[in-house]
């Protein structure tokens, strides 16, 4: 190999390395965690459409983080890219939500015996379970600075630490996809226009809690009862019309036939 005039060897056909892509790879992620912030907020609405110009302005970056940001988003199912128009905050049917949250409860209730099981093998599992709770109580401790996005982040990593426990990963690939606790969320905040509410925040509080000394007194009932509540409790809030109502009275008399199998008849779900 010749010397070139620096000294240094020649290489001949030297392949280009494309380093571009790397340049705002921070950069990208800072703007997809203020985007997804402001969506969390409600600053910007479920169905509302998300101009990039507008963005760049804000938050006084450039357009390209921005469409790479969006693009994240849209892989993240929190963005949507209507073909041929523009990107717009995904919306959540309430209808929707409510066969989620069916589906969500069926897989819980199949597997709380497993899920107990685990328990009294792996006391790491009760462990996870109350720092998950600590980080939710902290993301609601300033009124005036909730941290929504934590919020569902570390509810949503609650729900699925004890699904892990089942021991069956196609379950758990299933009931990731069902993704309810973000899904909620974002239902709420379209029927709304403005994030869940502290009394909201306060009761789920309390129904995670049961489900940890449910878990923690290794009783399958109780187990069983604390998740059925929980989920039946989300409904509700999206009983807003008679398709949805059938849809939630279905689901509670599977749950209450689950109840009485275990041995205790006449259980009803409020």
């Amino acid at each position: 190999m010749k010397a070139s005039k620096t000294g240094m060897p020649k290489r001949r056909n030297a392949r280009k390395s494309d380093l571009t892509r790397f340049i705002n790879t921070s950069l990208v992620d800072l703007v997809a965690k203020q985007i997804r912030s402001m969506i969390f907020a409600g600053d910007y609405l479920p169905g509302e459409k998300l101009v990039v110009r507008e963005l760049s302005e804000v938050l006084g970056v450039s357009h390209t983080p921005v469409k790479d940001a969006l693009n994240r988003l849209v892989a993240e199912e929190l963005v949507e890219a209507i073909p041929n128009k523009s990107m717009v905050v995904k919306s959540f049917t309430n209808n929707e939500l409510v066969e989620r949250l069916g589906v969500r409860l069926m897989c819980e209730l199949f597997y709380a015996g497993e899920i107990i099981r685990s328990a009294k093998e792996d006391d790491t599992l009760v462990a996870d379970l109350e720092a998950c709770l600590t980080a939710m109580e902290e993301a609601i401790s300033d009124d005036s600075n909730i941290d929504y996005e934590a919020w569902v982040s570390n509810e949503t990593r609650f729900h699925r630490r004890y699904m892990t426990a089942a021991k069956n990963q196609t379950l758990v690939s299933v009931y990731n996809g069902l993704n309810t606790n973000e899904f909620t969320f974002f239902a709420y905040l379209h029927n709304e226009h403005k994030p869940l509410k502290r009394p909201i925040f306060e009761n789920n509080l309390v129904e995670h809690r049961a489900i940890i000394d449910a878990l923690k007194a290794f009783d399958k009932a109780r187990f069983v009862k604390a998740i059925a509540w929980h989920v039946l409790h989300a409904c509700e809030d999206y009983n807003v019309d008679e398709e949805a109502q059938l849809r939630i009275e279905q689901i509670k008399r599977l749950a209450e036939c689950h109840l009485d199998g275990l041995g205790e008849p006449s259980q009803k779900i409020s």
